[in-house]
């Protein structure tokens, strides 16, 4: 025999290994180019569940594709189990990359031997990938299975492939993951399940419909049994084991019942989404009890308003800021109109915006509670306000005009503050949209009265805040929440505000005292009312979410009663404690003006003012001395322009200014008396800066940047 030449050998063996370089550099590249898409797990977002204010489970949300999945940590995982599956799916997982060589080899010999698929070689990985990647019996499939796998397995433990394999297992009908799984069938938590129960679920998912344990019973521990009798075969339970695992009790749970809780109305839970995403668990404040009064007194008051088809309210606890009840609609059946919820829908507010024009003024020291306001007809260019009643009541103190709701006084008051100064206080308070301070011009002095959007949840959140409440989470107990920003008024501008908004009893409140408020949208389409006692702030709204306009739909006649109903609930056995102010303080007015009396005030009244902000003097009564008038207020330093931060996130600076005192505004806030040459800090944003000497000197503005 002829003896092959050495260097054929070498041709051959360099042949050979350059062909398994080629093969293992082509491996490699299709593996690390292969991986399956964050995404693709992503978008199978579980089940979530909420809990009212008592603890209890009150809506359970299904997840990804209207499936019921409750992922759990893989310390939670029942050994057992763990071990049940790998012994009969995939008995090389601790020891293969993703694809089990030795099960596909065998897998391709039974093929042969017997001409019908004996064995598959699907590991636990690459069915992992199946299941969000879909499925196809196509060798381009298969291959792509593969690489998927073993992709997976290089960036991700043992431990993690196991943790998303059995959370997202089919077992019949809409149920994913073991979990699931173990609640609907038991009625238990998967840690809580015994042998027997562990070796069913270990079964199911070959055909989880077919063998669904609720509809199969007979099938289901057939399956268990062929998984026991494999698991004795494969040596991970005795024979003995095997049978004292049989003749455990399946412990199944009353399937005529449903087991996972739904509600109706899920308006609550969607804004707790929204403002806190991501949870799969809400433990909320809202109280079922107040939520089933506030829903009746709503339908009650309904049945009273022709043409008027759907309400919402809204009550919060002061104290806590935490929202006990929120009904979005009245008509969960109709499937357009009752998935949108009118808590959180932007709607004209009417006069509800009056309030916080009155606390800007009384903050500002341009009013207070008995100071006298003009209702006369008021002739603009383009805009005629008129009252609700079509009469002028000539003048008035400003806490009869609040409280009776007149539109040219708070027009005036409007004009005084100006539009952009009270949109953009109204913004801070979340109460418009950003869109809406671009709109000054269009929406215009109409402010006063409704002339932008609003919403319930946030109105009712910012009549809250009159009682100094500065933060209102949807969440029962400590989990992070949105807080929501103070008013910017001190605590003397909220007593006298409450006050004046308590001078009318509230329709239907059977004596209970409460400050309020009422609006009705141009053309009857809105109707509101928002309710506030030390403990308690309660918001109603009545309308069509069509718009329909409706004569029935008026503040004071519609959503008024309605919020006293509330009340009556939430006040069944005690009345609101309402405190005397500490920070308003009596003073002497003058009886023409209700402002501080000038030199030619000849008549004065007893009335308010609030603690440390300067009351505007009275210029109606005789001519002030010619000196004084003549003087004007000056700031020397800062100019106007724009100024940088050092190393601090503030700027500091001096601020000189004739006289030598002056009462100091920053942004519409009275900073109080400073001195020339004291220093100013200022943050980043445009700042508008005001100075005023007292009494009969000529204030001076200015504006600059900070950055």
């Amino acid at each position: 025999m002829k003896k092959t030449p050495l260097k054929i050998l070498l041709v051959l063996g360099a042949i050979v290994l350059g062909g398994g370089f080629l093969f293992w550099g082509i491996w490699e590249i299709a593996v690390r180019s292969t991986s399956l898409p964050q995404e693709a797990i992503d978008r199978w977002t579980p089940s979530v569940c909420f809990y009212d204010a008592s603890g209890a489970l009150i809506h359970v949300q299904s997840g990804y594709d209207h499936r019921w999945n409750f992922p759990v940590e893989y310390s939670e995982i029942q050994p057992e189990l763990i071990r049940y599956v790998l012994a009969v799916e995939d008995r090389n997982f601790w020891t293969h990359n993703g694809f089990d060589a030795r099960a596909a080899f065998r897998a391709v010999k039974q093929l042969c031997l017997n001409r019908r698929i004996v064995s598959g070689a699907s590991t636990i990985t690459m069915q992992t990938m199946t299941m969000f990647k879909g499925r196809s019996r196509t060798l381009g499939y298969k291959i792509n299975q593969i690489l998927l796998a073993c992709n997976w397995e290089r960036y991700h433990s043992k431990e993690e492939t196991l943790a998303l394999y059995f959370n997202h297992l089919p077992f019949g009908g809409q149920l994913y993951g073991v979990e699931a799984a173990a609640q609907y069938y038991f009625g238990r938590h998967i840690g809580e399940l015994n042998r027997t129960e562990l070796v069913l679920l270990a079964g199911l998912p070959q055909s989880p419909t077919k063998l669904r344990p609720d509809r199969n019973p007979v099938l289901a521990i057939q399956r268990r049994d062929v998984v026991l009798h494999l698991l004795v075969r494969n040596g991970a339970l005795s024979a003995q084991e095997a049978d004292e695992i049989r003749h455990e009790p399946l412990r199944y749970r009353r399937f005529d019942v449903p087991f996972w809780p739904q509600m109706e109305d899920t308006h609550y839970f969607q804004v707790a989404q929204n403002e806190m995403p991501g949870l799969r668990e809400y433990h909320l404040a809202l109280d079922m009890r107040i939520q089933n009064a506030v829903l009746a007194a709503l339908r009650n008051a309904r049945q009273t308003l022709p043409s008027v088809k759907d309400g919402a309210a809204v009550v919060i606890e002061n104290s806590t800021g935490r929202i006990c009840s929120l009904v979005g609609t009245l008509d969960f059946g109709d499937k357009i109109d009752g998935a949108v919820n009118a808590a959180t829908a932007w709607r004209s507010p009417g006069s509800t915006f009056k309030p916080f024009l009155y606390g800007e003024a009384i903050y500002g020291g341009w009013i207070t509670a008995e100071t006298v306001l003009r209702d006369d007809k008021l002739l603009l260019n383009d805009y005629r306000p008129e009252n609700f009643d079509g009469t002028f009541r000539g003048n008035v103190s400003a806490e009869e005009a609040l409280a009776d709701s007149l539109n040219t006084p708070a027009v005036r008051l409007l004009q005084q503050l100006g539009v952009p100064r009270m949109l953009e206080f109204l913004f801070q308070q979340k109460l418009v949209k950003a869109r809406a301070l671009g709109n000054a011009n269009r929406i215009g002095l109409s402010l006063a009265i409704g002339g932008t959007e609003s919403n319930l949840l946030a109105l009712t959140r910012a009549y809250a805040r009159l009682t100094g409440v500065a933060r209102s989470s949807l969440l029962l107990n400590d989990e992070p929440g949105k807080a929501q920003p103070a008013l910017p008024w001190n605590l003397g501008t909220r007593e006298m505000l409450l006050k004046m908004l308590r001078f009318r009893p509230l329709p239907g409140a059977a004596g209970l005292e409460a400050a309020w408020k009422t609006g009705t949208s141009n053309g009857n389409r809105d109707a509101w009312c928002f309710a506030v006692t030390p403990e308690w702030t309660v918001g109603v709204w009545f309308g069509n979410k069509s718009g329909l306009a409706s004569p029935a739909l008026v503040g004071g006649t519609a959503a008024a009663p309605a919020a006293a109903a509330i009340l009556q609930t939430l006040f069944q056995s005690n009345k609101p404690a309402w405190m005397d102010p500490t920070e308003v303080a009596p003073t002497t007015l003058c009886a023409k003006s209700g402002l501080v009396p000038g030199v030619g005030c000849k008549n004065t009244i007893q009335g308010t003012c609030v603690k440390g902000i300067p009351l505007t003097t009275c210029r109606q009564c005789g001519k002030l001395p010619d000196v004084p008038v003549t003087q004007k207020t000056l700031i020397l330093n800062p100019a106007p322009g724009t100024y940088l931060c050092n190393q601090s996130d503030c700027l500091q600076i001096q601020l000189d200014t004739i006289p030598q005192n002056v009462h100091l505004y920053i942004d519409g806030e009275y900073i109080g008396i400073h001195s020339s040459g004291d220093k100013l800090s200022l943050v980043p944003g445009a700042h508008k800066i005001t100075a005023w000497g007292g009494d009969a000197w000529e204030g001076k503005s200015l504006s600059l940047i900070v950055k």
